[in-house]
């Protein structure tokens, strides 16, 4: 985080040790101390709660700027923090100098998912009650949560949404709020009149006024896993949601910029037969009508993409930006798409011909650096999880075990995970009797198995060191030269580059 800090991290050593029971000497008669006796282990996850300073940012009481309070948030190191520090944001009472991010109003978070990250973007659903908020008060209330979740080290944008829907800053319901990142130290009343000066002047039309915004894009994964989000600056000709339409579409079909693992892209829009219908809807709300080909599965196969994760991708894209825009409807030559099967997720049904964001709740992933072994050192890898495994250190074990990553020996199973917490600077990680026989068996190089997992957690828990477990017990080898009973320091000399 940037400024968000476990209060016992410490920097990341840059020594390297295989194990501090047994040091190499440093001088003559100068040795490195025996390691503490160590914390017992641990028996589920509990242990990995950890307190932080997170800081909040609320509107002045005068409403010209916003201030920063620090306030201690007790969180777990296995799940993202934006969700409880956004918590603590929403339902901060204020006090005599600064007000509540909504005023007098109560606003809350929405859905079973209320908070997204994906890439470097974080995406905000927030309850219908937001929309009693003027535009001007909705707009300084987004911009005290992008301030204060762009603290944390993996967000640098936030999307806003309400009750799932984008949301509009103007009366018309044209002028997408975009992607925030951090505000400038400017006043609130000055970036308001910014905002503002951005919609479509009275007596013009909305097409005729051009809008250059902050998107996301959602781009399937070439392995058919996924889409993963990235944020893009976007030219609109005009402000009329079917061309905020194409030009979302054509975003898409350039491909990703810099995600690991994007797929290639069609050209979207020359599969469509018509331009894009947007029609509101008398119940509140958008829809969007894509008259394709007959044959768009098949190109987009051809063009070796996942249909099923290219249509999450276009409908979460769509969904992210297009003011009120929240239903999708897919034609293909004189039929409507109903239903999509993928090898990797599976079946899906679109009732009504309709695809919503809530229709693609698997597919949204997130990405992480772990280590794997190769030769004689550690090659780092970008893996793709769903999101809210991203933060997980037992996920990520168990994502390591698989034959597809082959950083650890297959068979690791959830259940092989007897516990993991953090004393200090050092994880212990307590792992079951059955696995270190699997171990003993795989005929890995144990070394660079073990450091392979402390890169990795040590990296992504900010932490030091790790300790191992087996049965609760530390044991002084398994089979091998490594001694699994010692503390492992984070190795960064072992990877290669």
């Amino acid at each position: 985080m940037k400024t968000i800090k476990c209060l016992a991290c410490l920097l990341l050593c840059t020594a390297m040790l295989s194990s501090c029971t047994t040091p190499a000497p440093l001088a003559p008669n100068v040795t490195l101390p025996p390691a503490p006796a160590a914390p017992e282990a641990p028996i589920g996850d509990a242990g990995l709660q950890q307190e932080v300073i997170a800081a909040l940012h609320l509107p002045s009481q005068d409403g010209q700027t916003l201030l920063t309070f620090y306030e201690p948030l007790l969180l777990t190191r296995d799940q993202h923090p934006a969700q409880a520090i956004l918590q603590a944001l929403l339902t901060h009472p204020g006090n005599s100098r600064v007000r509540p991010i909504a005023g007098m109003a109560e606003i809350s978070l929405y859905g079973a998912n209320p908070v997204e990250i994906s890439g470097s973007l974080c995406t905000v659903n927030l309850s219908a009650s937001a929309l009693s908020l003027s535009s001007q008060e909705l707009y300084t209330a987004a911009l005290a949560i992008a301030a204060t979740l762009c603290e944390l080290d993996d967000v640098d944008y936030v999307n806003l949404l309400i009750a799932g829907r984008p949301v509009a800053m103007d009366v018309g319901g044209n002028l997408p709020l975009g992607l925030l990142t951090a505000p400038p130290a400017q006043e609130l009343p000055v970036l308001w009149d910014q905002m503002a000066a951005r919609r479509t002047p009275v007596g013009d039309l909305p097409a005729q006024t051009p809008l250059t915004a902050a998107a996301a894009l959602y781009f399937p994964l070439a392995d058919g896993k996924g889409i993963v989000a990235e944020a893009r600056r976007i030219a609109f000709p005009g402000q009329h949601p079917q061309q905020q339409v194409i030009a979302l579409l054509s975003a898409l079909s350039s491909g990703a910029d810099a995600l690991t693992g994007a797929a290639d892209m069609p050209d979207l829009n020359a599969m469509l037969l018509f331009k894009p219908e947007v029609t509101d809807l008398e119940s509140g709300g958008r829809r969007v009508t894509l008259h394709f080909t007959a044959d768009v599965k098949e190109r987009i196969t051809a063009a070796g993409c996942d249909p099923a994760c290219m249509f999450a991708a276009i409908t979460t894209t769509l969904t992210s930006f297009v003011p009120s825009l929240h239903q999708v409807c897919i034609l293909m030559g004189d039929g409507a798409l109903t239903s999509l099967y993928s090898p990797t997720l599976g079946s899906q049904l679109f009732p009504g011909a309709l695809m919503t964001r809530a229709s693609f709740p698997q597919t949204l992933m997130g990405q992480t650096t772990v280590y794997i072994p190769d030769s004689t050192q550690l090659t780092a890898s970008t893996l793709s999880l769903p999101y809210r495994s991203v933060t997980n250190p037992r996920a990520v074990l168990l994502a390591m075990a698989s034959p597809a990553v082959g950083a650890l020996p297959a068979g690791l199973a959830d259940a092989d995970i007897l516990g993991l917490s953090v004393h200090g600077d050092t994880l212990l990680v307590n792992f079951s009797a059955r696995y270190s026989d699997i171990i003993r068996q795989s005929g890995m190089d144990q070394r660079l198995m073990a450091y392979a997992m402390v890169n990795t957690l040590c990296e992504m828990l900010e932490v030091r060191r790790v300790r191992f477990f087996f049965a609760g017990e530390q044991l002084p080898d398994l089979d091998s030269s490594v001694a699994w009973d010692g503390e492992f320091l984070y190795h960064p000399a072992l990877i290669s580059h």
